[in-house]
């Protein structure tokens, strides 16, 4: 078994060309993460870890770490399975993990839960116990949320099984602002509409009220 124990880990992965897997999610968010991220390394930084570089099977714990661009994720723990096309699957845990990217039109989706899955093919994550997946300023809490960065739909609910899912689930979903047209009398040349304002893209993710999201502030 080839296997890595060293103080601090740094795992570098090079992304391929990902297919592109839209799930079947239910609400859309409007916006999808930032493109510019998938083309990026990916670096993975830990405390204590083992693994096998043959088999692409890892092992991380304590102060785990996953960055690629935009994209942070944070954990205690982290079980990590690469595969051929050097995508990977992340299974992290802690109390709790948090994660964050900022999307393309400038607004951050952060998120925590007990435990995340990552698929990094399919730009997927999956959010289990005590949910918390923050948009812009939308908001969803649920026991299970699964949030498709790729495409910006999303799926929340209490259990991963739809079918034994009974609990509810609640929504903040902040008013859209409507493009207001002008009106002119008949014959008469409609103004020309006003510019859009430009997409203002911060370094950083806002503050919000739950401490947890510091973790990958």
């Amino acid at each position: 078994m080839n296997s890595i124990v060293s103080p601090l880990l740094r795992i570098t992965l090079r992304r391929g060309l990902c297919a592109c897997v839209a799930a079947a999610l239910c609400l859309p968010m409007l916006v999808n993460a930032e493109r510019a991220d998938r083309k990026l390394k990916v670096n993975i930084t830990s405390v204590d870890s083992e693994g096998d570089y043959g088999k692409g099977i890892y092992r991380l714990s304590r102060n785990v770490t996953i960055t690629q661009g935009t994209l942070k994720i944070t954990a205690d723990r982290a079980d990590i399975r690469t595969d051929e096309t050097e995508q990977y699957h992340a299974v992290l845990t802690a109390k709790p993990v948090c994660f964050r990217q900022r999307t393309d039109n400038g607004d951050w989706a952060q998120g925590i839960a007990d435990r995340v899955e990552y698929n990094s093919g399919q730009g997927v994550v999956e959010l289990f116990g005590n949910a918390l997946l923050i948009v812009g300023e939308d908001e969803t809490r649920a026991n299970y949320i699964v949030y498709n960065t790729q495409v910006g739909t999303f799926e929340s609910r209490d259990s991963k099984d739809r079918k034994s899912a009974t609990g509810l689930v609640s929504f903040v979903l902040q008013p859209r602002e409507k493009e207001d047209k002008p009106t002119t009398a008949a014959g008469t040349p409609a103004p020309a509409a006003a510019p859009k304002p430009a997409i203002v893209k911060t370094a950083n993710p806002p503050k919000r009220n739950e401490p947890a999201f510091s973790r990958c502030a």
